[in-house]
């Protein structure tokens, strides 16, 4: 799969060392330059041409309002209180009331990378301009970032329109309200995090509490998260596919190079992987044809990577997109600066294509516990049945199988497409959610329960290799000796579970940098 980093973010090191990503132009704001923020804590700074660009849209926004124009949650209240005119006192007052009124979730903190994205997402909106906020503003989120001031956004609760209810958590801790993570995980009081930085609440302005809770800003932080942990269990998946490959004795016409001519990106990407693993293998094929679960590897994981290339392109067209609401324009194509009320913070394009993945992972998943079945039959590997050392005296690897049985439901229960699930508020102004996070966790529930279905596959494989005394390609060899450094070989029964524990641990290690 790409890496995070495959195009490189702008930036230069700073007089200590730290790598300083400048942003000159939006283009700049890219999935490279969000995961160096957001994932490796480099600095950010922003050229004065951008704010420039952010003060005139300010001008712009303020010109309308004195000439008397209506705006949502700057002149009127929000949601189905929008008909509501507010007084001048009130127009002061709301920008802060709604980052407070909104942050409504509850349960443990999404991950720290993705709440230092959403910061940086933010950005996009603001530095285009669109959205009438004052460049302090900007600089002050990009501070922050810079002094790993990072929200405590709760997981649980998401069911906004968009993204309002986690912009409200991130975001209210400008002012001092809500928590951060400090070093430890911990959570503390954002008042007391900024007065220990030495740095004053934000005071924000006319439109910019609406601007900070408004837009796509979780679901693309978010989605990088869960794109960097299924691209993980994709190149996990492939590698153990290879390991019962090999432990089944089949053979490799399924991954001939031939094959990957005019097949799909993601077909070719599997065949070529999989001929890299197995290089070197002098297997002898147990039968003339595997059974079908071991033919459709590339199918499956090909499908999966095709999957995960179009999710990355869909986060990449969103990071560059605005998707505020109200969107100033400085010209409606009559010569007139407008405030147009839109729908841009409704990405079902994102949404779709994350559900498609969601279905792509579990198709792996299925496809691990099918492979772990036909490890078990004698007649697929010519091997001990159920891979017991002792036949009959021993059960050997069927408990791994029958412990998959319950992941498995697990994994085709997650991928229904939540999605589809959305309801309406706000007396029926509000009446189409995206559902966009709870989509994801399903994603990344998938994920977890997909590492635990290849970790007892490859437990088992790696039983299998002992059995079948061959030898095996490169890949294959390497991971068995890694498996074998830390799980002693199975010559009796003993409690697969604490072995399971052991690989799981291993993998993660390994292959989830995000999770270790």
């Amino acid at each position: 799969m790409g890496d995070a980093r495959e195009s490189q973010a702008p930036g230069y090191r700073d007089g200590t060392g730290l790598h300083m990503i400048t942003l000159r132009m939006l283009s700049d704001l890219n999935w490279a330059a969000v995961v160096a923020v957001a994932y490796e804590q480099e600095r950010l700074d922003i050229a004065p041409a951008l704010l420039a660009k952010v003060r005139q849209g300010r001008e712009t926004f303020n010109a309308l309002i004195d000439a008397g124009s209506p705006c949502y949650g700057v002149t009127t209240g929000l949601g189905r209180l929008s008909g509501t005119d507010l007084s001048p006192e009130a127009r002061d007052a709301i920008s802060r009331n709604i980052l407070l009124a909104r942050a409504v979730a509850f349960g443990d903190p999404l991950p720290r990378p993705v709440v230092r994205a959403m910061m940086m997402l933010r950005l996009v909106n603001f530095l285009s301009g669109q959205d009438g906020v004052t460049s302090e503003l900007c600089q002050y989120i990009t501070a922050r970032l810079n002094d790993d001031f990072d929200p405590f956004v709760p997981s649980v609760g998401h069911g906004f329109a968009a993204d309002g209810t986690p912009n409200a958590h991130c975001f209210q801790t400008l002012i001092g309200e809500g928590r951060v993570l400090n070093k430890h995980g911990e959570p503390v009081a954002a008042a007391t995090a900024l007065s220990t930085r030495g740095v004053a609440p934000y005071t924000p302005e006319s439109k910019e509490g609406l601007a900070l809770i408004n837009g796509i800003t979780a679901l693309p932080a978010y989605a990088i998260y869960a794109h960097r942990q299924v691209s993980a269990l994709h190149d996990f998946a492939t590698c153990v596919a290879a390991v019962s490959l090999e432990a089944v004795g089949a053979p490799k016409d399924a991954i001939h190079p031939v094959l990957a001519r005019g097949n799909s990106t993601g077909i070719t990407k599997v065949i070529d992987r999989l001929n890299e693993l197995l290089r070197g293998s002098t297997v002898t094929p147990h039968k003339l044809q595997a059974a079908v679960s071991m033919r459709i590897i590339p199918q499956v994981h090909g499908a999966h990577a095709d999957a995960l290339d179009q999710v990355k392109s869909g986060i990449e067209q969103t990071i560059m997109t605005f998707s505020g609401n109200p969107m100033l324009v400085e010209d409606d194509g009559e010569g007139q600066a407008r405030l147009l009320s839109v729908g841009s913070f409704h990405n079902q394009h994102l949404v779709n294509l994350i559900e498609y993945l969601a279905i792509s992972t579990a198709h792996v998943g299925c496809l691990s516990e099918r492979r772990l079945h036909r490890l078990m039959d004698e007649d697929q590997t010519g091997l001990n049945p159920q891979l017991a050392p002792r036949p009959g005296l021993d059960a050997g690897m069927v408990v791994a199988h029958k412990a998959c049985i319950d992941l498995v439901a697990r994994v085709r229960m997650a991928a229904q497409p939540l999605s589809l699930m959305t309801s309406e508020t706000s007396g029926g102004q509000e009446d189409y959610m995206s559902m966009a996070l709870p989509v994801i966790q399903r994603l990344l529930e998938i994920v977890q329960h997909g590492i635990a279905l290849l970790s007892y596959e490859a437990l088992a494989g790696c039983v299998a290799l002992d059995q079948r005394r061959a030898s095996y390609g490169e890949g294959v060899m390497n991971f068995h000796n890694l498996v074998r450094q830390h799980i002693a070989p199975l010559d009796q029964d003993r409690s697969p579970g604490q072995d399971f524990e052991v690989m799981h641990r291993l993998v993660i290690r390994e292959f989830f940098p995000d999770m270790a």
